[in-house]
């Protein structure tokens, strides 16, 4: 059986993807449009008008406690918007990555590991790790990860 995940990087050269159906839409965000939110968890850099509606943007490299190696001046982000699958939500989270990978079609022969150190601190927010094409990914269960946020937020 094969599925089809989105797959992203983030900073210090983790892989990690989320299934198409949890996959929104890829933005450029301008920093200055994020409107900061006091009082709020670090990792939130606050929210955007997006599409006439709040969308939170998630500082991922923070969340997820993997050191940066974006610059502070970036005149643009790239962010991926990623929602919940459970009927009757709406939640929805702009990511900020490093880089976007694209689509990753993993089948059953994909090697699965039970852990690896990369994903030590975060292994929680993941469904499985996987070694594709000697890359090791973490396929993220965004449930876990909205539900954290609105648990934090709340």
């Amino acid at each position: 059986m094969k599925k089809d995940y989105f797959s992203i990087e983030l900073s210090q050269s983790n892989f990690l993807a989320l299934p198409l159906e949890n996959m929104g839409t890829v933005l450029q965000i301008d920093p200055e449009k994020i409107c900061l939110i006091p009082g709020i968890l670090p990792e939130l850099l606050g929210v955007i008008n997006y599409q006439g509606s709040l969308l939170w943007v998630l500082d991922t490299d923070q969340f997820f406690n993997i050191e940066s190696d974006f610059s502070s001046f970036q005149k643009s982000l790239t962010a991926i918007i990623m929602k919940s699958t459970i009927p009757g939500t709406r939640k929805k989270v702009a990511l900020i990555v490093k880089k976007i990978q694209g689509v990753l079609s993993l089948t059953n022969q994909a090697k699965i590991l039970s852990t690896h150190h990369n994903f030590a601190k975060y292994q929680y927010f993941l469904d499985s790790i996987v070694m594709n094409n000697n890359t090791i990914v973490g396929i993220l269960d965004t449930d876990k990860i909205l539900n954290s946020l609105q648990n934090k937020v709340d």
